[in-house]
């Protein structure tokens, strides 16, 4: 008789503060001989000026742009002599910059970064570029069905003064204004070690790794304190339907959402077994029902997607127009059944192994490791909940996944996003979702 498997512990993690502010997070991977940090500044977007937005991540890619006595170029080649990868981005929690190298370089690849952190030259050119960059990138955007409806479903479950309901990037127009002079400013005010977690995953055994890391850290200066972050509005729990006109297309992306519970709360677990067994997973029901039984659709897909105190629970996929109606209807159906009668008994066993089972091979390597670590500390959850992550998930029974279910995706406050070609869709999507869409 086969002997049950206790489900496999994320490894443990230390947990130590440092004189100038700097918390430092570090988990030992023996063998794994890439070190994998990850730096989070919790910069939250919504501190950034309405009028500039974008200047937080325009901030964090000019970083690397040069340091006293070294270029832009320089920079990046004396990273690259260390064998090192490195990567910058803004979300709405915050700012993280990512750094992979080997062991023995890790002092010299890390005291570049702590410099840029610290003295970045910040010039005026490259500030230019990365703007001009950003507001091509931006327009690109625009040519993206999913981007488009992401966006109509953000400013119809957040309030307008919420920063949560606007582009994490800014807009072309906020973009345009941001210059050296904001840059500079944002730099000063945000990135401080008072405000920053530097997690530290791979081989840390034995080799002064952990005293090379509390060196280079503290010579980094800044002021202490956390910058104060507005109160963000009460969310919008309102259902809509909008159609995103795009003449001529020939599939129609739809998107379904709404504000759900934040990690940190003590249902997610539940929601999280919930979610696989819904959508999050390839051949849970929607794929089954609308993929292979319908041919509606490549894929059709449930998320749970953070926006910071909030997670948003989004079910979506691309159908072909002329099915929009009835897919969207059967999308309806599904989330009204999974309402009425929650999930089986089979789906929870399905999601738990995809979820439990399959963490060893998820964290094989440091860099998977970091970076579960960086989201734990941008959601603003305690290190010591994520070691007995996935006994609490294996722990879910089918009742409690059900409930967490039907308070996430409750079928009647969902807001729908349907892009597509109006003039064919729009008459559909008003009678599967049973009101007339507002047109955008």
């Amino acid at each position: 008789m086969p002997v049950p498997v206790e489900p496999w512990l994320f490894p443990a993690l230390h947990e130590d503060m440092l004189a100038n502010g700097v918390t430092l997070l570090t988990c030992d991977r023996p063998g794994q001989e890439v070190l994998s940090a990850e730096i989070v500044v919790a910069a939250p977007l919504a501190l950034e000026p309405r009028d500039l937005e974008g200047v937080l991540g325009i901030t964090t890619s000019a970083l690397v742009e040069g340091v006293p006595d070294l270029s832009s170029l320089d920079f990046i080649r004396e990273l690259e002599n260390c064998g090192a990868t490195l990567g910058v981005g803004a979300e709405h929690a915050g700012l993280r910059i990512t750094l992979d190298v080997p062991v023995p370089h890790l002092a010299r690849a890390l005291s570049l970064l702590v410099r840029a952190l610290r003295e970045p030259l910040l010039p005026a050119a490259s500030v230019d570029r990365l703007v001009r960059s950003r507001v091509h990138s931006l327009d690109r955007l625009r040519a993206d069905p999913e981007r488009l409806a992401a966006l109509e479903l953000h400013s119809a479950v957040f309030d307008p003064s919420d920063r949560r309901s606007r582009p994490a990037r800014g807009t072309q127009e906020t973009v345009r204004r941001i210059d050296r002079e904001a840059v500079v400013a944002c730099h000063r005010r945000f990135l401080r070690p008072a405000v920053t977690t530097v997690i530290v995953a791979g081989d840390l055994s034995g080799n002064g790794t952990e005293a090379t890391l509390r060196r280079v850290l503290s010579a980094w200066e800044g002021e202490p304190g956390t910058p104060p972050t507005p109160p963000a509005p009460p969310v919008r729990d309102e259902p809509a339907v909008i159609v995103v006109d795009r003449p001529g297309a020939v599939q129609t992306r739809l998107v379904l959402g709404r504000a759900a519970t934040a990690r940190t709360a003590p249902g997610w677990d539940a929601l999280l077994i919930g979610n696989h067994s819904l959508g999050g997973s390839v051949n849970a029901r929607l794929d089954r029902e609308l993929r292979e039984a319908k041919g509606y659709t490549y894929g059709f897909h449930s998320r749970l997607l953070a926006v910071v105190q909030h997670s948003l629970a989004v079910v979506t996929g691309a159908v072909e127009t002329s099915v929009t109606g009835d897919a969207l209807g059967d999308v309806r159906r599904i989330l009204r059944e999974v309402a009425e009668h929650g999930i089986s008994a089979r789906e929870r066993s399905a999601a738990v192994a995809q979820i439990v089972d399959a963490a060893p091979l998820r964290y094989l390597t440091a860099s998977a490791v970091a970076d579960e670590i960086a989201v734990l500390v941008l959601d603003g959850r305690a290190p010591a909940t994520l070691p007995g992550a996935f006994r609490r998930a294996a722990a879910v029974t089918v009742e409690e996944a059900s409930t967490a279910l039907r308070e996430a995706f409750a079928p009647d406050r969902l807001v729908t996003v349907a892009v597509g070609d109006a003039s064919r869709i729009g008459e559909a999507v008003r009678e599967a979702a049973g009101s007339p869409p507002r047109a955008v």
